[in-house]
């Protein structure tokens, strides 16, 4: 499971250092574009289950076909180098309007990487009544379990 809010310079190159909380754990990762502007960096087995949603038929959509077009040319397998820096392409960077600085939020089974500015502004808008009534929204929409109240 991944936690917490890293900030990481980027060099000129586009290196960006991986959270060294997040390493052990994304071996053989798959980075590729996502929702809201951001990039998910799936470890190589959620990847795997991600990839089985998508795949090309013949009962395909033209709109699923523009969306696997799109997010299988946006993903990359991560490397990370000997000083624990992932390289993140220039599209990449466009796409999550990534600067001088990457946030890398953990969420849960995957990580999200975005501009520092994007991340700044959506936080700016998420004070402590805002975020409880979101909770108690979306705790109205989960699912029960058996045995647990409604």
């Amino acid at each position: 499971m991944f936690y917490g809010t890293f900030r990481h310079a980027v060099d000129s190159k586009g290196r960006v250092a991986l959270p060294a909380q997040f390493r052990r754990d994304l071996g053989g990762a798959v980075i590729a574009p996502g929702a809201e502007n951001r990039l998910v960096i799936r470890p190589a087995a959620e990847w795997q289950d991600y990839e089985q949603h998508f795949r090309l038929t013949a009962d395909s959509s033209a709109e699923q076909r523009l969306y696997m077009r799109h997010l299988y040319a946006g993903a990359r397998e991560i490397e990370v180098d000997a000083q624990g820096r992932i390289l993140l392409s220039p599209e990449h960077r466009s796409f999550a309007r990534i600067d001088e600085r990457a946030v890398f939020v953990g969420v849960s089974n995957v990580v999200e990487v975005v501009g520092e500015a994007v991340w700044d502004a959506e936080e700016g808008g998420l004070d402590p009544q805002t975020f409880t009534e979101l909770g108690d929204r979306l705790s109205n929409l989960r699912p029960t379990h058996a045995g647990e109240p409604a």
